[in-house]
């Protein structure tokens, strides 16, 4: 996130920070699909950050969504040039260096 603009950075980490409020993360903002299933997305402008939602069962079978955002992407949303954020999450799920989590939600949307 260091070679983002400043105010790139923070609008993204403000959003970020709100899915400590909300009471689904995995609903807050939008799902993606295709070799990124499983994974979010939010938006500051053109800037995107795809993230994960951890989710723990309980011994009592009660499901606990745990807040913890991981970003394994963000970047700018250029379609076509290289360093698009999408076309870099993909290329880091093809060479295998992330996992794609369970996704209890169906099938899920791209941009």
């Amino acid at each position: 996130m260091k070679s983002l603009p400043r105010k790139a950075r923070a609008g993204i980490i403000a959003k970020a920070d709100e899915l400590e409020e909300c009471d689904d993360p995995r609903k807050a903002y939008k799902p993606l699909k295709g070799p990124l299933r499983g994974y979010y997305r939010l938006t500051y402008g053109r800037y995107r950050a795809i993230y994960t939602v951890e989710e723990e069962t309980l011994a009592s079978e009660d499901v606990l969504v745990r807040v913890l955002v991981r970003f394994v992407a963000v970047g700018i949303r250029k379609e076509r040039d290289k360093k698009d954020v999408y076309r870099v999450a993909k290329k880091l799920v093809d060479l295998g260096l992330l996992n794609i989590p369970d996704d209890d939600l169906g099938e899920t949307e791209q941009e």
